[in-house]
């Protein structure tokens, strides 16, 4: 099943990735999974422990690596080599699945290798749900390329993402097909799960334009290059295009990747097995609350949360008893 919408793809920028999640000992239920909040951290393994806070995870988000080493992830490279000196960044909303969803989809990840291998034993399907550890990864809507900022140009960056994003209030966000998407910088394919918003993606288009703006005020490339938003335009009209292609279809999470094109035989497979009216019925009942974007710079994750009406009512009642 080719892509409806063909763009430069940023999911080279999801996490060094994983192998493929064994099967679960048990058949993952089928029933619709209650809404969570797209940045909060996953429910913990046993009801008896207090969760974690949500930002332990961003104090342990990545390691420091400043060389390459293919070996340490199936020969893959860096799309973006590391300049000594500057720091490799990102911008980008992250979700972390509840346990019930992500034993679903590696379920749903395990039996396409299982089909695909007994066709093609060549291809690996290798899922972005966990680490080498077995233990679960967040999967994330990327917002910016990946971007190589100098140590002068770091904390003024950060500082205008934060002023773009402060005023602005949480949205929602749903799941929509899932596809195959081949990028040829990268050589590999990523099978992604599409985000539909209620008001067409309308939100992250107008991030994504904001934050396209920044990158290039500091040299940096934008992401969906191909879709050039007009400055001054409404974005809640939903009408960006760039040569028929919208790019409000662009966003997505990326699950699992392969090398090389995908064959018909694996987007046959894939398509079948994610076709399923269950399977169906519960990705598109997950309902994610979007309430922060994070940026990552080098190895330090800032979580930036978007301001709700109580927020700016309190603000607003602080400045008016300062008698501002």
């Amino acid at each position: 099943m080719p892509p409806l919408v063909e763009y430069s793809s940023d999911s080279d920028t999801d996490p060094d990735t994983a192998n493929p999640a064994p099967p679960s000992a048990k058949k993952p239920r089928l029933d619709v999974l209650e809404t969570r909040t797209a940045t909060g951290p996953s429910t913990g393994p046993s009801p008896d422990l207090p969760p974690l806070p949500a930002s332990f995870y961003d104090l342990y988000a990545s390691t420091t690596r400043t060389f390459d080493d293919p070996s340490l992830h199936q020969g893959r490279t860096r799309q973006t080599p590391h300049i000594p000196g500057n720091w490799p960044s990102h911008v980008y909303i992250e979700w972390r699945p509840p346990p019930e969803f992500m034993t679903l989809l590696s379920a749903l990840i395990c039996s396409v290798q299982s089909r695909i291998s007994k066709i093609d034993g060549q291809v690996t399907v290798t899922s972005f749900l966990t680490s080498d550890l077995g233990v679960p990864l967040p999967l994330h809507i990327s917002l910016s390329r990946p971007l190589s900022l100098t140590t002068a140009q770091k904390d003024r960056f950060l500082s205008d993402i934060q002023e773009v994003l402060d005023a602005n209030q949480p949205f929602e966000i749903r799941l929509g097909r899932i596809e195959w998407h081949f990028t040829s910088e990268s050589g590999r394919a990523f099978l992604v799960l599409r985000v539909i918003c209620p008001s067409r993606n309308n939100e992250l288009v107008y991030f994504l334009s904001k934050i396209n703006y920044i990158a290039k005020k500091y040299g940096q490339p934008e992401l969906y290059s191909w879709a050039s938003v007009a400055e001054g335009k409404e974005v809640a009209e939903g009408k960006e295009v760039a040569e028929g292609k919208e790019v409000a279809d662009a966003f997505h999470f990326s699950i699992a990747w392969c090398l090389g094109k995908p064959s018909d035989d694996l987007e046959r497979i894939s398509e079948q097995v994610f076709a399923v009216p269950q399977v169906q019925a519960i990705i598109r009942s997950a309902a994610l609350s979007v309430h922060s974007f994070k940026v990552k710079i080098g190895n330090v994750v800032t979580n930036i949360p978007l301001k709700t009406e109580d927020d700016k009512s309190r603000k607003r009642k602080q400045s008016s008893l300062l008698g501002l």
